[in-house]
Order: C-alpha cells, then sequence, then structure tokens
C-alpha cells in the first residue's frame, strides 16, 4: 500500500490466501489525502491494453452500502436494495441502449435510443406501455387501450369482435366491404341513419 504510514488505522497485505485490508479512523489534513477511505486498482499498458482480473472457484462479491454486485457460478446477481436503481446502457447519444429498473415499486424501462420516437417498454406499478412516438398500448387493470397514427387489424382466416357493447365512428368517412358478403344484423331494432341513406 503506497503512503500506508501517512493514513491512521490498520493496513494489511498477506499472501497465500491473499487479502488487502486497510481501515481509517481520521483523515490526516493534508490536501493530498482529501479522499480517505479508498482503494484504487489501475491496470496500465501499452496503447491502453491494462487490464484487471478477479478470478475465483467461489464467488465474486462487490458491496456498498445495501447494494452489492455477486458473480457466482449460477449466474450473476445485481441488488440496489430498498431504493436503489439498477441501470444497464451502452451505445451514444441520442442511440443510447438502456434497461432500468428502479426500487421501492418504481418501473422497469427498457428503451432503444433516446429520441421521442425511440421504442420503448415501460413496466409501472399498475400497467405495461409500449410505444413507439406517438404509438402506443396501454395496459392496466380498466382495459387495453391501442392509440396510433394508424391502427390495423389484419387476420389470415377470421377476426372477431364481441363485447357487451361495440362503437364504431370515424372522424370522416367509416367503411365496410365485403368481398363475398356482407350481413348487418340484430335480434332487436337496427337503426340506419343518416343525411342521406343509399340502399342498392
Amino acid at each position: 500500500m503506497n503512503n500506508a504510514s501517512h493514513i491512521a488505522g490498520s493496513h494489511e497485505i498477506s499472501c497465500a490466501d491473499f487479502s488487502v485490508f486497510a481501515n481509517v479512523e481520521s483523515a490526516p489534513s493534508g490536501v493530498d489525502f482529501a479522499m480517505m477511505g479508498k482503494i484504487d486498482l489501475r491496470a496500465g499498458g501499452p496503447l491502453s491494453d491494462g487490464s484487471i482480473r478477479l478470478s475465483a472457484d467461489g464467488w465474486v462479491n462487490a458491496n456498498v452500502g445495501e447494494c452489492s454486485l455477486n458473480l457466482v457460478s449460477s449466474g450473476i446477481l445485481a441488488d440496489a436494495g430498498n431504493l436503489g436503481n439498477i441501470t444497464l446502457r451502452a451505445g451514444t447519444v441520442p442511440a443510447v441502449q438502456r434497461v432500468e429498473l428502479e426500487g421501492n415499486e418504481g418501473s422497469i424501462v427498457l428503451q432503444n435510443g433516446q429520441l421521442p420516437v425511440s421504442p420503448k417498454i415501460e413496466v409501472k406499478a399498475d400497467s405495461i406501455e409500449l410505444s413507439v412516438g406517438p404509438n402506443k398500448i396501454v395496459i392496466d387493470s380498466t382495459g387495453v387501450s391501442i392509440s396510433g397514427l394508424k391502427v390495423t387489424v389484419e387476420a389470415t382466416t377470421d377476426a372477431s369482435v364481441s363485447a357487451c357493447n361495440v362503437n364504431i365512428s370515424a372522424l370522416a368517412t367509416a367503411t365496410v366491404n365485403g368481398s363475398s358478403s356482407a350481413e348487418f344484423s340484430s335480434t332487436g331494432i337496427t337503426t340506419v341513419k343518416g343525411a342521406m341513406v343509399m340502399l342498392n
């Protein structure tokens, strides 16, 4: 440990089962030691190809407060505690890809890019939202909502819509076509309204 004699507390270096221990009880007043209680591992090499390798037959653990990162033979566990967040990020702005988990019943976000039109999946405490720009599908306890600049439903065989009440409205034109036949029927009263009604 460089400068160990200038740092208060306990210092330890051992071999065999290699261990490093540092305990800082008081911070010296010197400006060269403004950041105390820190262990800095750095590897330098030609053309910046230095590397640090941690290898274990059991597990590797990094812990800061409630947050921990565990590497075990069966997988990787990242635990941000009760209030922490976990973020995975890659790429450069605006093409940043990110996965974000917010703690304490926050949301889970999967986003490809940071532009307003970037695809995003957001899982909240009470809903799931899939969006690409202004087009979105929202699923919550009240139902399913689909909105978009253009919505197309297509089936190669059959398409069925059933509900207690079905309303179809258009701001401009509503068209229903049947290539072979079309039928409107009701067990009750059937009403056809319009400023002009043409039956052919």
